[in-house]
């Protein structure tokens, strides 16, 4: 599926839209389902690519896993997992290869960074360009040794003994402090982690349920080394950010009257919802419960008349992947908005500021790259156009959804890149054609 053709006016958002399931939380299950020595049994895990294995060449955290000695096993659609505890992998025979995800790079520099054994770590041409510094350099405080290319894959890990200590967190990144606390796990003493920049929660909340070797004190993050992980099973909720392609189609689209349930709700994954309903978006939750420590709820979405916003640098941690989506909306909302000091987004799959301004422009937006952030003035349409998905699955996905409502047909290259996060992406989005 190179490319894909998408005709305004075709489309009627009524029913229930499917989203895979959380692949922040998926990523974070392998990863701490490897260190229990039990067996853990996972439900609902997403099919992309990130997570899953799709081709010998393309690995990803199941396989990279696989190849330090964890076993995996699926039955029926549930995957069982025998790990290996904190210390006790094994040397992978080859490189490891993590594809296109950043998450599994950098959270497989911190769980390895205090093995006993050397370790390669590596990915595609994109994941090349993106910064690994940002782990390495506090891992490097730790005790870490590292050897890379201006901070970049490949990347050599040479066996080391971690010191636990106190580190500030000021990037605003899960993924950084995700790896600082499994590599904290395997170091000697303990380590306390200042979140002084807060971020998504996800490996807190899991592993705070699963060992008592992490504990929070308000902004702090206190690690003990060489847990028991008790994990018997986990069910994976759906992806609130792959929900946000479709909760912005329902209020772009008029006559729609959209659910989507079973979404996780952590707090760290839902300002944009919030953002949107500020926006002017009707958006009702339903159902509220909890699973595993994550709240979970049932979305209801109709067709809004939207109103500008601006959003701000305290935020941008929260709405990182959405921003994206959020352009679309601010493209068609009443009055001009602005997105500030969101430098983060320019070391995604592409640079999110420039190809969102330029996909969005393409397609009729009035909207502008500032130096680190989004000008957008609303408009009452959109028309279609030639797009590019620069190999960017959220990129590919806020085109399709720009297409459901721009006048005339819209063309979208590289339209398989979807399936890094939302393998299912065309056939959801088609469910819905009158």
């Amino acid at each position: 599926m190179d490319k894909i053709e998408i005709k305004s006016n075709e489309y009627i958002f009524k029913g229930t839209a499917q989203v895979p399931a959380d692949k922040s939380i998926a990523h974070r299950a392998l990863f701490i389902s490897s260190m229990n020595k039990e067996m853990t049994k996972i439900s609902n895990l997403t099919n992309s690519e990130d997570v899953r294995t799709i081709s010998k060449d393309l690995q990803s955290t199941i396989k990279c896993l696989s190849d330090i000695g964890v076993q995996f096993a699926e039955v029926k659609g549930v995957i069982f997992v025998r790990g290996r505890g904190i210390r006790e992998y094994v040397q992978s025979e080859g490189v490891l290869n993590c594809g296109n995800s950043g998450t599994t790079a950098r959270l497989l520099i911190g769980l390895l960074s205090g093995q006993s054994f050397e370790s390669k770590i590596d990915g595609d041409d994109s994941l090349k360009m993106r910064p690994m510094g940002r782990v390495i350099e506090p891992l490097q405080e730790m005790g870490g040794i590292f050897d890379s290319k201006d901070g970049n894959l490949p990347l050599t890990i040479s066996p080391s003994n971690l010191k636990g200590g106190n580190f500030d967190l000021n990037l605003g990144s899960a993924q950084v402090k995700s790896s600082l606390i499994f590599a904290a796990l395997s170091a000697e003493g303990e380590t306390k982690l200042n979140e002084t920049k807060k971020s998504r929660n996800h490996t807190e909340i899991m592993l705070g349920n699963c060992t008592s070797n992490l504990t929070i004190k308000g902004d702090e993050i206190i690690i003990q080394p060489d847990p028991q992980i008790k994990l018997e099973s986990f069910d994976i909720p759906g992806d609130p950010s792959a929900a946000a392609f479709f909760i912005v189609a329902g209020l772009i689209n008029k006559n729609s009257e959209l659910k989507i349930d079973n979404i996780c709700l952590n707090p760290t994954r839902t300002l944009f919802i919030d953002i949107l309903i500020k926006m002017g978006g009707n958006i009702q939750v339903l159902n509220k419960r909890e699973s595993g420590g994550e709240q979970i709820a049932d979305l209801l979405i109709t067709s809004s008349d939207l109103k500008a916003i601006k959003i701000q640098e305290e935020s941008i941690p929260f709405v990182i992947d959405e921003i994206p989506i959020l352009s679309l909306a601010c493209s068609l909302a009443e009055g001009t908005s602005e997105i500030q000091d969101a430098e983060e987004l320019r070391f995604k799959e592409s640079d999110r500021i420039k190809t969102t301004v330029g996909e969005l422009k393409k397609l009729g937006s009035d909207i502008e790259e500032t130096k680190n952030g989004i000008l957008i003035k609303g408009k009452d349409s959109l028309k279609g156009a030639d797009c590019e998905s620069h190999n960017d699955h959220r990129i590919a996905m806020m085109i399709a959804v720009a297409a459901t409502v721009a006048e005339g047909s819209t063309t979208i290259n590289s339209a398989d890149s979807v399936s890094v996060s939302f393998p299912g992406f065309f056939d959801t989005l088609n469910m819905f054609r009158k």
